[in-house]
Formats: structure tokens, sequence, C-alpha cells
């Protein structure tokens, strides 16, 4: 074939290749990619200049017209500021519940269902049981009489070192003659264990466990035996002496209210005494009646303060207590 034909068919391949693709796209109402465009509107800048204004509302800056005071005296007024104008706009009140009340209209209520009896006269079935009525919750009684003995019941403490009990009457008499020997007050008292009779040693007694404690740690180095500080109580018929515990000594007094068998009337009279302003706590002591609960006043560092401290407690709840050690 001629070369110039060739090179004619070819250019010709080409033009139509190219109308194929180009002419679509330059027709009406086609778009190749299938986006489309949307017009934007810039709002022009405002003409006018800033302004900064500044609104008193205070109560002591406002005038006697002025929302402000509108709103003091009106609990429902609302104060609103026109920014356009810089001034408070007309004075507008909130309408009050009753005022809404007033125009709006009643909504109609839908009657509640009527309950339906099944039957007048209920059968064997039908018959409702009775619940007995619920027992009152017993009461602590706001007030109880302390047990005998007043304000000294079981004020006092007694220790005493034991010694042992001893089936051996001859050892127990050996451990007392020792005992005595050093300076101590010890006895042996019968007593029954395990359906034998025995002997229990002890020394004593003494008016603080600081001293049972320390006839303990001497007896120790005398004898080789197991001993313990056991503790009684027992009815103080006065005040403690000023003696009852030495110069020097720790220690402290305290003013003895009453002593109850109930913790909670003991705790009542112990807040009786708080509300008056005094210290005031509540300890147990086991005694051969049972368990007592003791209402005392302090802890006081002398025997002045809690003969004092007394005074005043006899004027304020009119309840005389007796100055003990703790």
């Amino acid at each position: 074939m001629d070369p110039g034909l060739k090179k004619r068919l070819l250019g010709a391949v080409v033009l139509i290749a190219l109308a194929v693709i180009f002419v679509p796209m330059l027709l009406p109402g086609h778009s190749g990619s299938g986006s489309q465009s949307v017009g934007m509107k810039i709002p022009p800048e405002p003409s006018g200049e800033m302004q900064t204004r500044v609104l008193r509302v205070g109560p002591d800056t406002a005038s006697a017209g002025s929302s402000t005071q509108a709103a003091i005296n009106d609990p429902d007024h609302v104060a609103t500021l026109n920014l356009e104008h810089g001034a408070p706009a007309p004075a507008q009140s909130v309408p009050s519940a009753t005022a809404i009340a007033a125009t709006t209209p009643p909504v109609a209520s839908t009657p509640a269902p009527v309950p339906v009896q099944a039957s007048a006269k209920p059968g064997p079935a039908d018959k409702v049981a009775k619940v007995p009525p619920a027992s009152p919750a017993p009461s602590v009684p706001a007030k109880s009489e302390p047990i005998p003995g007043g304000a000294g019941a079981a004020a006092g403490a007694l220790y005493t070192v034991n010694l042992g009990i001893y089936t051996d009457h001859a050892s127990a008499g050996r451990l007392v003659a020792q005992a005595r020997r050093h300076g101590f007050s010890a006895v042996a008292t019968p007593e029954t264990y395990q359906g034998k009779p025995v002997l229990r040693v002890s020394v004593g007694p003494f008016r603080s466990r600081g001293d049972a404690e320390a006839a303990r740690l001497k007896l120790k180095g005398i004898e080789r035996v197991s001993m313990t500080i056991e503790s009684g109580v027992v009815d103080q018929k006065g005040d403690a002496p000023a003696s009852a515990i030495a110069h020097g000594q720790p220690g402290g007094w305290a003013v003895q209210l009453a002593a109850f068998a109930s913790e909670g009337v003991a705790n009542q009279l112990r807040d009786r005494l708080r509300a008056q302003g005094f210290d005031g706590y509540v300890d147990s002591v086991d005694t051969s009646s049972g368990k007592l609960w003791r209402v005392r006043a302090g802890p006081f560092a002398s025997r002045d303060l809690a003969d004092a401290a007394r005074g005043q407690i006899a004027q304020k709840l009119k309840i005389k207590g007796n100055i003990v050690t703790e």
C-alpha cells in the first residue's frame, strides 16, 4: 500500500477518536464530573462602629423608675436590654402561676375506674384472714432510779494479787507467811474447785492497779509462782480522801453521779451532763449482782477541780455526786 495513503487513514482514525471523546463534553446539559456549582453571597461589612455600653443594675445606683428598682419590688419582674439603641427596653413581667391557671382552659380528666365487687356475700374461699395488730416496740424509759447505793454504788475499786489455789494447806500457809514477812497483807481463803476444797492465796487489797502491779513485781522476785491481778468493786459511802492518789503518782479524779443496771438509761444521764457543758462518760463494771453502768463526769487532774465540778453539777442537774478515783 502506498505510504501516503496509510498516513491519511491513520490521521482520519485519530480525528474520529478525538471527536468521540470531546464532542459530548461540549453539548449543553452534560456534566463530565457530576459536580454542581453553588453560588455564595458574602454579607457586606457593618457600616457602623462597635460601641461598648455599661448597664448598672445595682440597687444603690438604680433610679426609682428604672427596671432594676422594679425588679427589686416585684419578684416576677424581668429586666431586658435593647442592644440596638443601648437603653433598657420596656419592662416585661412574667405571669404568675395564678394568672396562668386563670387563662389556661381546664383539661378534662378521665374518671378513675370504680372497683367492681364480685359478690355481696363472700364464700368460704373469700374469707379474709385477720392480721393481729403489731405490738408497739419497747421504749427505753425516760427516767430510771439508780440501784441502791446512790452515787457511791460500785464506785470503789479494790485490786488483789492472786498467787493461785492450792489443795495442800502447808504450801498455801508457806506462801502467806513469806508474803507477810515482806510487809504484805496476805490471806488464804477456802474455796471449792472442781468439787475439791482448796485454798486461794491472795495479797492485798490495793487501792489502785499501779500499787497491785508494783506488789506483783516484788513478789515475783520472791516466789516463782503464777500471779495475776484481780479487781473488784465496793460501794463507796462518801468521797475518796485526798490521800487516795499519792502526790506525783499517775491517776485521775472523777465525779460519779449514779450507777444503773440499764446502759440506755446511763447514756441518757451522760447526754444530759454533756448538754450542760461537762465532760461525761459511761463505764461498766462486773459485780456479784451483774454488770453495772456508772455515769461519771471528768476526768480531772486534781481533787479540787473535781470538787468544784461537783458543785456546778449539783446546781444545774440537781444531782449530788461522789468524788472517786479512776
